[in-house]
């Protein structure tokens, strides 16, 4: 039986019923919740919901819909077409302020107008013929109803009681409820991993963090306009001097190097990571949602936690429904988790690989290549970025698609493509760069050596490739991803479950610090893979 993981605050919907009156109340309990449920997911435009073509709309397709309202066509027909409605009864007679929706007229039913609740702003489309980019869903926007229920929901102070607020779904299903049910925070329905291995379904978070980073991301949009207004000059170096406040506290003035050496905020993360990068209006705009999805949710549970919930995808990698914390910038996630302890593999499926094809006796020259980038990794990466004059994170982003037998193409198609933001000078400096040529090659006699022609392919976590995913760039992230996951899993085999905060791929983020010797021993036992670990405390 599925087990419904989608979850949305119960004050939301009882705000709903006050703000948008018998319109919403008179419909049926499963479109209400279907309505409340969109309108959480995606009251917040960011990354992981942001539609392709059109920054400002969320994209919505057909199988949320489903999920959320039994089947897409309820929606669009109470949203957007009209719909009916008639008196639900039982052998007792009329059940009072009950009804039974349908699409089309029947008797008994009255007609309605659309809701018009949701506003669709892009219209999806089938492949590359229309507009050379992968099919999409939906785009849509909020209604001035539905913004004005929200803002109504935010600003309203809660009763924290188990009646008035916390989380449920559709069934009324309490979040601890389902933990129970699932054994934790992971929900595996793909992979043969014990259950028993997991972590809590709840994060702690550090709100004074958070809230203190939201003030310094409205002052880099508001008062200094993106590294405009208020420039001073300090050493010869543009800074932005910050004072924040929070709750109206005052706080420490801090010195923030944009683009250039960092000062007094060493010990922050989250303004390294503002600092690390051109910022956009766009992008501090996607942080401040972020940072109020939290709080919001924080608020929801009435304390200092917010509720994650992981996934298995296809290669079984654990993926947060929402991209709640995993998904965020690294800013806020530095700042929801300031004080904990991030423990990431280094060069994880690239080590992995040397020593799948070392265990099978296979040897060739190309494959110095990638024993050079896993013993020196931060030394290629700069070198790389300074050759092709891009980031850093955009050439490991490269290094990575090539790992998984992406080509070294100026096609749209691939993924070169898109982790060069489709900048045609970039491409032609990353395609004709010979190191990564010969990387390239390096992961075409890989493919050969691992999977060959195989037609069934199962990976370290006992999940089949899907069959319908083509080409050697998905059975080799099938692969590799399967091996990180086997890793993810010694370490939480062996972890106390209260001390895991938060799960990133291929890295474990713990409340507190933690051994990197041992974490690297624990692997090698459960696994028989060397590998090592980087500490970063938030």
């Amino acid at each position: 039986m599925r087990i419904n993981l989608d979850f949305y605050p119960k004050s939301l919907l009882k705000e709903a019923k006050i703000t948008l009156g018998e319109e919403f109340s008179r419909l049926p309990n499963r479109i209400q919740t279907g309505y409340i449920q969109i309108i959480w997911d995606h009251s917040e435009v960011i990354k992981y919901n942001q539609h392709n073509r059109d920054p400002s709309s969320f994209a919505l397709g057909n199988e949320e819909l489903s999920n959320c309202f039994t089947d897409f066509r309820n929606f669009k027909a109470v949203n957007t077409n009209g719909y009916y409605l008639r008196p639900k009864s039982n052998r007792y007679g009329l059940l009072e302020g009950q009804y039974v929706l349908s699409r089309k007229q029947v008797e008994g039913s009255i007609e309605h107008k659309p809701t018009n609740w949701l506003i669709k702003t892009q219209e999806g489309f089938q492949g590359w013929k229309e507009v050379g980019v992968v099919g999409s869903k939906n785009g849509y926007k909020m209604s001035n109803n539905i913004n004005h229920l929200l803002d109504n929901w935010y600003n309203k102070s809660l009763d924290n009681t188990k009646e008035e607020s916390g989380f449920v779904n559709s069934k009324n299903e309490t979040l601890e409820e389902i933990e129970t049910k699932i054994g934790g925070g992971i929900n595996r329905d793909k992979s043969n991993i014990n259950k028993e291995v997991n972590i809590n379904l709840n994060t702690t978070i550090n709100k004074n963090a958070l809230k203190v980073h939201r003030e310094i991301l409205k002052i880099l949009k508001g008062d200094i306009k993106i590294r405009e207004a208020r420039r001073e000059t300090e050493d010869n170096k543009p800074t932005f001097r910050i004072t924040t406040t929070v709750d109206g506290v005052l706080g420490q003035e801090e010195t923030v190097y944009i683009g250039g050496t960092l000062g007094r905020v060493n010990r922050d993360l989250s303004l390294q990571s503002l600092s690390s990068k051109e910022l956009s209006l766009e992008g501090i705009d996607q942080r401040l949602s972020e940072i109020n999805k939290l709080l919001i949710a924080a608020r929801e549970g009435g304390g200092s936690t917010v509720p994650v919930i992981y996934t298995e995808v296809d290669t079984g990698r654990y993926t947060a429904k929402g991209a709640i914390l995993q998904g965020y910038h690294k800013s806020v996630r530095y700042a929801a988790l300031a004080g904990c302890y991030e423990y990431d593999l280094e060069a994880a499926h690239q080590n992995i690989l040397i020593q799948l094809l070392d265990k099978m006796n296979k040897n060739f020259p190309e494959l110095q290549v990638l024993r050079e980038y896993v013993a020196n990794k931060q030394h290629v990466r700069e070198r790389l970025a300074e050759e092709v004059n891009t980031s850093i994170a955009i050439v490991k982003e490269i290094i990575q698609e090539l790992t998984y037998g992406a080509r070294l193409s100026k096609s749209p198609r691939q993924a070169v493509h898109k982790s060069c933001g489709g900048d045609d000078i970039l491409l032609e400096k990353v395609t004709s760069n010979q190191w990564l040529k010969s990387l390239e090659s390096v992961f075409k006699l890989a493919h050969k050596h691992l999977i060959e022609d195989r037609d069934n392919i199962v990976n370290a976590v006992g999940i089949p490739f899907n069959k319908e995913k083509k080409g050697k760039s998905s059975e080799m992230a099938h692969v590799l991803q399967g091996y990180e996951r086997l890793v993810l899993d010694a370490i939480l085999k062996h972890s106390n479950r209260n001390d895991v905060a938060l799960l990133i791929h291929d890295c474990v983020i713990f409340y507190n610090q933690q051994s990197t010797k041992k974490l690297s021993m624990i692997v090698e036992q459960e696994t028989g893979f060397k590998l090592e670990f980087s500490e970063v405390k938030y």
